[in-house]
């Protein structure tokens, strides 16, 4: 079993693939200056499309264009989008978000909920930054230090699972080296992270009995990360980001 197919194994029931719910989704959105002016929405890596069918509520005169790797997820999000009479809206894209043509100046908003990591923060502001009109927007989450002096364990487990894990300020010092402005940041609440990781907990013990010890070994360093997340809460967790390009 390669890598890939123990991530989905391990991931693929889950209702989301990462810390977040409706309600810190829907405080990102309102920060976006002119929100209501939005168009055209680009949501990357969106698993089982939650962000992507919240921005399509929200914002009922945009269209969402979801890309996400994992065909099965793509059609699941196909038939939920067609249920929900937005099929005309969501535009559903079987595509590495890292790798994806995307006309310049095409996009209002760009969301990256839990996702930006796969590309590197620095260097997908980078490539994103032309993909907006003048004003346009990137909303993203990642897991951060919410402190400049954390423990001892924490630092040692993160350093190996996430070594570019950086500080909010370090992430606004990047967005602003890029071309932008920083709008809004806030962290994410112990509700949005639950929403994750409670789920996540009771899928390590569904396979628990697992005899694959790739799996196990899998398995064994996710209950890990739950551990030293809840242990150190106060030390990192995932924050929000809005930033808008900014014109010289």
């Amino acid at each position: 079993m390669s890598m890939a197919d123990i991530i989905y194994e391990i991931f693929g029931p889950l209702p989301q693939g990462a810390p977040g719910n409706e309600a810190s989704t829907l405080r990102a959105l309102d920060a976006v200056p002119d929100r209501d002016l939005v168009c055209n929405v680009l949501d990357l890596g969106v698993g089982r499309g939650r962000t992507t069918f919240t921005l399509a509520r929200a914002l009922r005169d945009a269209r969402v264009t979801a890309v996400e790797i994992h065909a099965p997820f793509v059609k699941q999000m196909a038939g939920y989008a067609s249920e929900a009479g937005v099929a005309n809206r969501v535009h559903i894209v079987c595509g590495d978000m890292g790798n994806i043509e995307v006309a310049e100046g095409s996009v209002d908003l760009i969301w990256a909920e839990g996702s930006i990591y796969l590309v590197g923060i620095e260097r997908a502001l980078a490539i994103w930054r032309p993909w907006l009109r003048p004003g346009g927007c990137i909303a993203f989450s990642d897991f951060v230090w919410w402190t400049d002096d954390p423990s001892e364990e924490a630092s040692e487990f993160w350093a190996t699972e996430y070594p570019d894990m950086a500080t909010e300020v370090a992430i606004r010092a990047m967005g602003e080296a890029a071309g932008y402005r920083v709008v809004s940041s806030f962290h994410m609440s112990k509700e949005a992270h639950d929403d994750y990781y409670i789920p996540l907990e009771e899928r390590v013990a569904e396979l628990a009995g697992c005899v694959d010890a790739d799996v196990q070994q899998v398995l064994e360093n996710i209950q890990r990360e739950i551990e030293v997340v809840r242990r150190f809460a106060d030390d990192a967790g995932y924050t929000f980001f809005v930033l808008q390009r900014a014109e010289s």
